[in-house]
């Protein structure tokens, strides 16, 4: 059947049209941005467990590999901003829908890579197409979503960040194992065309904002702080290069701040700063991005704690990572009800400390602990950081207001796509550094990794720090009026 044809792009918005009021939040497009977030999501940390069968089919060793893993949250992070101005400039469904079309051409462009240096580069591309992809998805849902219905709508955009690093481990182990690696790539081929013909019925043509000329200047600042953060903290990890990395992180920071003054000066800015202005949204974008980098880390070293540590198939580690998943999917039904019945500052305190309780758990069992009691620990920091990333999630926008909502959406995702991705930097620097300190490195010794899970838990402690000095009630307007 042919898909009905999109409605015209009205342009931009006459400055003496009335004001249209903000339609009711829609399933189906929640639904479908969804999707695309959970394909970017597990692309992003997928293509671990395939490093080692990707470094023998090209003779190299495997930590080359990891400059195409480098590559694509290099691009994600990057691109953003740019993301967010094509949207302004040629309409948000319009640069949706071409960013999936790229998305999965990229893939099918890894799949057939002969060398790493076309992985990389295939590699660079998907992740330029995840940066519009998945921040102009959520503006769309954000702009199409009264405050009252925002819970609901956030409650399905979170649920691809939190399942995609759980089940990536085993969903590519099983891929590798039986298919091949490349299959970790072709399966975004399908599954990117169901979802452009989707995109295609259900998602609507916002108006835009008026149009103003690319910052070249601020691309080229954000473009090469954040490649150089990424790049540092890889160095970091490295060990023999940890000097150069320390260096290379003086200059981001540096360029972070040439930014930040460039942008106050500018006329027409590529990130426009003042959402940090409002409380919410700094607490949920700053210290939420350390509970956000917590989250991440701690799918990279649980795996490892049992592999390494006791011994475990990666098959074995993969399938008991899984009850993190059934934590998070089986809290689900109850966290908007939570959010509607509960004030979200205590929401987010208390999901904190349980967080940081199960690491600290984690972090005590041994390679002769019940399996049982195992799962039960990981269930339950699935339970807690669903309902506490839910909570964050919600939160950032909640005092927001329309006019600066395409903005602080562009903010959030760099900062959120950063968590990700130093989140993981940072756990494998800790394991190194303890390693290192102690002597306790190799096949067997389980003590890098739990001391990693225990900076982990006070780092999360850290996180809810600021959030307790907000107003009890803030939030307030995501809740619907009592009946």
């Amino acid at each position: 059947m042919t898909p009905p044809a999109p409605p015209r792009d009205p342009g931009p918005p006459s400055a003496t049209a009335p004001k249209a009021a903000t339609p009711s939040w829609s399933r189906p497009v929640a639904l479908v941005v969804a999707a695309a977030f959970f394909m970017e999501n597990l692309d992003a940390t997928i293509l671990s467990t395939a490093t080692a069968s990707i470094a023998d089919d090209f003779a190299v060793v495997p930590a080359e590999v990891g400059i195409a893993v480098t590559a694509y949250l290099v691009a994600v992070a990057a691109f953003i901003p740019l993301g967010a101005w094509l949207a302004d400039r040629w309409g948000a469904r319009r640069v949706f829908l071409a960013a999936i079309v790229l998305f999965t051409l990229a893939s099918l462009a890894c799949a057939v890579s002969g060398d790493l240096v076309q992985l990389t580069s295939a590699r660079a591309v998907q992740g330029l197409a995840g940066s519009m992809m998945v921040p102009i998805g959520r503006l769309i849902v954000l702009r199409s979503t009264e405050k009252s219905e925002l819970i609901r709508a956030i409650a399905y955009l979170t649920w691809p960040a939190l399942v995609a690093p759980v089940i990536a481990p085993l969903v590519g182990g099983l891929l590798t194992e039986n298919l091949g690696w490349e299959w970790v790539f072709l399966v975004n081929v399908p599954v990117g065309a169901a979802l452009l013909i989707a995109a295609w019925r259900v998602v609507p043509v916002l108006p835009r904002a008026p149009r103003a000329r690319l910052d070249g200047v601020g691309l080229g600042l954000v473009v090469a702080a954040i490649v150089a953060g990424v790049v540092a903290f890889e160095l970091l990890g490295a060990g023999a290069s940890a000097v150069s990395g320390a260096g290379l992180l003086v200059v981001a920071v540096l360029l972070v701040v040439a930014a930040s003054r460039w942008f106050r000066r500018v006329a027409h800015p590529l990130l426009d700063l003042g959402a940090f202005r409002i409380p919410s949204f700094r607490v949920t974008n700053l210290s939420g991005s350390v509970y956000r980098a917590v989250v991440n880390g701690v799918p990279f070293v649980v795996p490892l704690l049992l592999q390494d540590g006791f011994g475990w198939s990666p098959t074995e580690a993969g399938l008991m990572l899984t009850w993190v998943f059934v934590g998070n999917l089986g809290v689900k039904p109850f966290t908007t009800p939570l959010l509607r019945r509960f004030a979200v500052i205590p929401i987010v305190t208390v999901s904190t400390v349980g967080l940081a309780a199960t690491f600290v758990g984690a972090a005590l069992v041994s390679a002769d602990t019940p399996p049982v009691l195992i799962a039960l620990v990981l269930l339950a920091s699935g339970v807690f950081r669903s309902v506490g990333f839910t909570a964050y999630n919600t939160l950032q926008f909640a005092d927001v207001p329309p006019e600066r909502l395409g903005s602080a959406n562009t903010l959030s995702s760099i900062t959120g796509q950063l968590a990700v991705g130093l989140g993981v930097a940072v756990t494998a620097l800790v394991v190194r550094v303890a390693d290192g300190a102690l002597g306790t490195s190799g096949p067997g010794d389980p003590t890098g990794y739990r001391i990693a899970l225990v900076v982990l838990a006070a780092l999360a402690l850290v996180s809810v720090v600021e959030g307790l000095r907000l107003p009890r009630d803030t939030g307030a307007a995501l809740r619907s009026p009592s009946r």
